[in-house]
């Protein structure tokens, strides 16, 4: 005799990523203070001696669905100044369910300057995004 197996689908991997960038004014120059990346978020400095700070945000995932969720968190500090911008195009893909998040969380000081550049998001048909 033959047991019954369960047929459900295994439930989809989702997407998860954080990353904070604060810098500051040293020297009359602007410097890197703090950096963290976890999982698909990441942050390259393509020049780091550049003043403005240029940083790049990276979503490695490729794209969201539901249920991924991403965080970007930019400090500026007093009379430094930054550059950020994105690898490409912020991909939202149709949703079986829940929704596909994007926080961004920008903090700038006084006499401080922050050049936010993101390239757009492109949200596909059927997507569920917040």
């Amino acid at each position: 005799m033959m047991n019954p197996v369960s047929t459900s689908a295994p439930a989809a991997q989702r997407v998860a990523g954080r990353a904070r960038l604060f810098c500051g004014n040293k020297g009359g120059r602007t410097r890197l203070e703090r950096l963290y990346q976890d999982g698909s978020a990441k942050i390259r400095m393509p020049a780091t001696a550049a003043d403005p700070l240029e940083a790049v945000l990276i979503n490695t995932a490729g794209g969201l669905t539901g249920g991924d969720r991403l965080a970007w968190e930019v400090q500026v500090g007093a009379g430094a100044s930054a550059s950020i911008t994105t690898q490409a195009c912020e991909k939202v893909y149709r949703a079986a369910s829940d929704r596909a998040e994007i926080r961004v969380k920008l903090d700038v000081g006084e006499a401080g300057r922050l050049a936010w550049l993101p390239q757009e998001t492109i949200v596909f048909d059927r997507a569920a995004f917040a």
